[in-house]
């Protein structure tokens, strides 16, 4: 009975060395990606791009409703009983002709709906997983230079979505992610100097 307390207790010393040498970080995932220059300039790119698209939908929008309008107009006419008959069955094709170009154009501005906004999603997707995959890849260079067996994502914003609750005395590894991430934007060019004769 001696042995088996004395090999248990040798594994409980054991263990708790092992555990001693385990060395743990945290990095606050969001903050890091927000507050990495790639992410901003990719949400100035996104809006601009969102932009650009609301403003050719608008466009889209105003030319089916003049064409909506004069479809509405040419089937006013063809019922109108001051014009002749005749008049009333060119108006009725005409109000036919423009009734098919309507339909046409309903389906032509519904297709670009769906491929602007799934290009905006597919843009928005690969742009996040990029800069994602980019944050992950220093956090784990840097974890590895410094020693780290493991860095926990301790999101302070959104503890509800943390892998951290509570931690002490633990280093937090997310402004030196940052600092690297963010020193390899490039330095904003210089104006061009003016030259004078």
């Amino acid at each position: 009975m001696k042995t088996i307390l004395s090999i248990s207790l040798i594994g409980v010393l054991a263990w708790g060395s092992v555990a001693a040498e385990i060395k743990v970080g945290t990095l606050d995932l969001q903050k890091a990606v927000s507050e990495y220059y790639k992410w901003q300039e990719a949400t100035r790119q996104m809006k601009a791009k969102e932009a650009a698209y609301l403003k050719d939908l608008e466009t889209l929008r105003l030319e089916g409703s003049k064409l909506l309008k004069e479809t509405q107009e040419l089937e006013e006419l063809a019922a109108s009983s001051a014009l002749s008959l005749t008049q009333r069955e060119e108006k009725k094709k005409s109000f036919e002709d423009k009734r098919i170009d309507l339909r046409q154009f309903q389906m032509r501005y519904d297709d670009f709906r769906a491929q602007k906004e799934n290009e905006l999603q597919t843009y928005s997707t690969r742009t996040k997983k990029q800069i994602l995959d980019e944050v992950l890849s220093v956090t784990k260079y840097i974890g590895e230079k410094e020693g780290f067996n493991l860095v926990l994502n301790a999101n302070k914003t959104d503890p509800a979505i943390s892998e951290v609750l509570f931690s002490k005395n633990v280093d937090d590894i997310t402004g030196k992610v940052l600092q690297s991430l963010n020193a390899t934007k490039s330095a904003e060019p210089a104006s061009p100097a003016k030259t004078t004769r």
